[in-house]
Protein backbone atom coordinates (compact mmCIF):
# COMPACT_ATOMS: atom_id res chain seq x y z
CA UNK A 1 0.00 0.00 0.00
CA UNK A 2 1.23 3.47 -0.77
CA UNK A 3 -0.01 7.04 -0.85
CA UNK A 4 -0.67 8.46 -4.31
CA UNK A 5 1.91 10.62 -6.06
CA UNK A 6 0.69 14.12 -7.03
CA UNK A 7 -0.25 12.91 -10.53
CA UNK A 8 -2.27 10.03 -8.98
CA UNK A 9 -4.28 11.98 -6.39
CA UNK A 10 -7.40 11.88 -8.57
CA UNK A 11 -8.66 9.19 -10.92
CA UNK A 12 -11.48 9.34 -13.45
CA UNK A 13 -13.88 6.45 -13.01
CA UNK A 14 -16.60 5.50 -15.45
CA UNK A 15 -19.72 4.34 -13.63
CA UNK A 16 -22.20 1.65 -14.74
CA UNK A 17 -24.07 4.17 -16.89
CA UNK A 18 -20.96 5.38 -18.71
CA UNK A 19 -20.66 8.66 -16.80
CA UNK A 20 -17.19 9.86 -15.88
CA UNK A 21 -16.61 10.80 -12.26
CA UNK A 22 -13.43 12.18 -10.77
CA UNK A 23 -12.59 10.62 -7.40
CA UNK A 24 -9.90 11.38 -4.85
CA UNK A 25 -7.47 8.50 -4.30
CA UNK A 26 -6.87 7.64 -0.63
CA UNK A 27 -4.21 5.04 -1.31
CA UNK A 28 -2.97 2.63 -3.95
CA UNK A 29 -2.49 -1.11 -3.54
CA UNK A 30 -0.52 -3.43 -5.80
CA UNK A 31 -2.63 -6.59 -5.89
CA UNK A 32 -1.51 -10.22 -5.90
CA UNK A 33 -0.76 -10.10 -9.64
CA UNK A 34 1.12 -6.81 -9.48
CA UNK A 35 -1.74 -4.70 -10.82
CA UNK A 36 -2.61 -1.28 -9.41
CA UNK A 37 -5.88 -0.89 -7.49
CA UNK A 38 -7.03 2.62 -6.60
CA UNK A 39 -8.84 2.92 -3.27
CA UNK A 40 -10.85 6.14 -3.41
CA UNK A 41 -12.63 8.20 -0.79
CA UNK A 42 -15.92 7.57 -2.62
CA UNK A 43 -15.33 3.81 -2.64
CA UNK A 44 -14.60 3.74 1.09
CA UNK A 45 -17.66 5.91 1.81
CA UNK A 46 -19.87 3.61 -0.28
CA UNK A 47 -18.56 0.53 1.57
CA UNK A 48 -19.06 2.25 4.94
CA UNK A 49 -22.65 3.16 4.03
CA UNK A 50 -23.35 -0.35 2.78
CA UNK A 51 -22.04 -1.94 5.98
CA UNK A 52 -23.97 0.53 8.12
CA UNK A 53 -27.24 -0.29 6.32
CA UNK A 54 -26.60 -3.99 6.97
CA UNK A 55 -25.68 -3.26 10.63
CA UNK A 56 -22.21 -4.79 10.07
CA UNK A 57 -20.49 -2.02 12.02
CA UNK A 58 -17.78 -4.39 13.21
CA UNK A 59 -16.48 -4.72 9.65
CA UNK A 60 -15.92 -0.97 9.32
CA UNK A 61 -13.20 -1.41 11.95
CA UNK A 62 -11.51 -3.86 9.56
CA UNK A 63 -11.07 -1.39 6.66
CA UNK A 64 -7.34 -1.39 7.37
CA UNK A 65 -7.34 -5.04 6.19
CA UNK A 66 -8.39 -4.15 2.62
CA UNK A 67 -4.78 -3.86 1.36
CA UNK A 68 -3.93 -7.28 2.82
CA UNK A 69 -6.93 -8.90 1.11
CA UNK A 70 -5.86 -7.37 -2.23
CA UNK A 71 -2.17 -8.26 -1.80
CA UNK A 72 -2.62 -11.76 -0.36
CA UNK A 73 -6.09 -13.15 -1.15
CA UNK A 74 -7.08 -16.78 -0.73
CA UNK A 75 -8.98 -16.74 -4.03
CA UNK A 76 -10.05 -14.19 -6.62
CA UNK A 77 -12.95 -14.82 -8.97
CA UNK A 78 -14.75 -12.90 -11.68
CA UNK A 79 -18.10 -11.77 -10.32
CA UNK A 80 -20.68 -14.22 -11.60
CA UNK A 81 -23.18 -11.39 -12.15
CA UNK A 82 -20.80 -9.07 -14.05
CA UNK A 83 -17.68 -10.98 -15.13
CA UNK A 84 -16.68 -8.39 -17.72
CA UNK A 85 -15.76 -5.69 -15.21
CA UNK A 86 -15.69 -7.05 -11.65
CA UNK A 87 -13.29 -9.17 -9.59
CA UNK A 88 -13.96 -10.34 -6.04
CA UNK A 89 -10.94 -10.93 -3.79
CA UNK A 90 -11.66 -13.28 -0.88
CA UNK A 91 -9.66 -13.92 2.27
CA UNK A 92 -10.47 -15.57 5.57
CA UNK A 93 -9.53 -13.14 8.35
CA UNK A 94 -9.84 -13.06 12.10
CA UNK A 95 -12.40 -10.47 13.20
CA UNK A 96 -11.02 -9.30 16.54
CA UNK A 97 -14.19 -7.66 17.85
CA UNK A 98 -16.25 -10.82 17.28
CA UNK A 99 -13.53 -13.40 18.03
CA UNK A 100 -14.28 -15.37 14.85
CA UNK A 101 -12.71 -16.12 11.48
CA UNK A 102 -14.83 -15.01 8.54
CA UNK A 103 -14.46 -14.94 4.78
CA UNK A 104 -14.42 -11.33 3.61
CA UNK A 105 -14.76 -10.03 0.07
CA UNK A 106 -13.20 -6.99 -1.52
CA UNK A 107 -15.00 -6.06 -4.73
CA UNK A 108 -12.88 -4.41 -7.42
CA UNK A 109 -14.24 -2.92 -10.64
CA UNK A 110 -12.06 -2.50 -13.71
CA UNK A 111 -12.79 -0.12 -16.52
CA UNK A 112 -10.60 1.53 -19.14
CA UNK A 113 -7.43 -0.12 -17.82
CA UNK A 114 -8.05 1.12 -14.26
CA UNK A 115 -8.94 -1.07 -11.28
CA UNK A 116 -10.67 0.55 -8.33
CA UNK A 117 -12.06 -0.54 -4.97
CA UNK A 118 -15.83 -0.80 -4.98
CA UNK A 119 -17.01 -2.57 -1.82
CA UNK A 120 -16.03 -4.64 1.21
CA UNK A 121 -18.27 -7.15 2.96
CA UNK A 122 -18.38 -10.43 4.81
CA UNK A 123 -19.32 -13.57 2.87
CA UNK A 124 -21.73 -15.18 5.33
CA UNK A 125 -21.86 -18.54 3.51
CA UNK A 126 -18.08 -18.99 3.61
CA UNK A 127 -18.27 -19.72 -0.13
CA UNK A 128 -17.55 -17.51 -3.13
CA UNK A 129 -20.39 -15.65 -4.83
CA UNK A 130 -21.99 -17.73 -7.56
CA UNK A 131 -21.05 -21.11 -6.07
CA UNK A 132 -24.67 -22.27 -6.38
CA UNK A 133 -24.91 -21.39 -10.07
CA UNK A 134 -24.80 -24.20 -12.68
CA UNK A 135 -21.53 -22.82 -14.00
CA UNK A 136 -19.01 -21.84 -11.32
CA UNK A 137 -17.42 -18.40 -11.50
CA UNK A 138 -14.11 -18.21 -13.35
CA UNK A 139 -11.11 -18.20 -11.02
CA UNK A 140 -8.64 -15.35 -11.64
CA UNK A 141 -6.21 -16.39 -8.86
CA UNK A 142 -5.99 -19.00 -6.11
CA UNK A 143 -3.36 -19.02 -3.37
CA UNK A 144 -0.82 -21.84 -3.22
CA UNK A 145 -2.08 -24.65 -1.02
CA UNK A 146 -5.72 -23.67 -1.48
CA UNK A 147 -8.21 -25.67 -3.52
CA UNK A 148 -11.27 -24.43 -5.36
CA UNK A 149 -13.40 -26.84 -3.34
CA UNK A 150 -12.41 -24.92 -0.18
CA UNK A 151 -14.68 -22.17 -1.50
CA UNK A 152 -17.56 -24.27 -2.77
CA UNK A 153 -16.36 -24.54 -6.38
Amino acid sequence: MRRPQPAEEYVTIVDNKGRERIQRVEYIVTDVRGETVYVTADGLAYARDSLTRKAHYYLIDEFNRIPDVLERPDIVVYDHASPDDTLIYYKRIYIRSMHVHQLVAVVVKFRQDAKFFYNFHVQQSGKVKGYREPVSPKVWYIAPGREQRDFGL
